[in-house]
């Protein structure tokens, strides 16, 4: 027993214990008749929005997924392709082409072409013209349909494709 309720009894006032249920306060949508209504009505967007935004998120997730899985492939592919291009680059600038040696030097034509009215050959990798010279000791002649004449040392050798 509890001192105040001992110094009640002394006094003779005994303190009844009382049980109270609470007051329920209705709510302000209870309140308002159309509040009731449209409570509900409330609920159910916000968890439609709800679900829509994480929806929304979902996609964006997977759009930037592809976008990283396309991109990688897209490096990959890239560098598989330069390897592939230099080796075939290698391939192209040294075709099987008929060489001549002559006065210590080998002459390798490996294309002729014809720049606004100049005609161009490629010897050895190095791109020249009628009296331009090669190694110092041959001097380009003459260019024609699939031949160079070059005057080496004055003695005349012809370069075929």
């Amino acid at each position: 027993m509890s001192l105040i309720q001992q110094a009640l009894e002394k006094t003779g006032r005994v303190q009844e214990t009382r049980t109270t249920t609470p007051v329920s306060v209705p709510k302000p949508w209870e309140r308002d008749p159309t509040g009731a209504i449209l409570e509900p009505k409330l609920i159910q967007i916000q968890q439609k929005h709800s679900k829509r935004w994480s929806f929304y998120r979902k996609a964006a997730l997977g759009a930037l997924l592809a976008c990283v899985v396309a991109g990688s492939l897209y490096l990959t592919i890239q560098e598989s392709r330069s390897k592939s291009k230099a080796s075939f680059v290698t391939a192209m600038i040294t075709p099987q082409a008929p060489i001549k040696i002559f006065s210590g030097n080998i002459y390798r034509l490996t294309g002729i072409t014809d720049l606004g009215g100049k005609a161009m050959a490629v010897i050895n990798e190095n791109i020249v013209g009628v009296g331009d010279t090669l190694f110092g000791k041959a001097v380009v002649k003459e260019i024609g349909s699939g031949e160079v004449r070059l005057d080496v040392e004055g003695r005349e050798i012809k370069l075929t494709l």
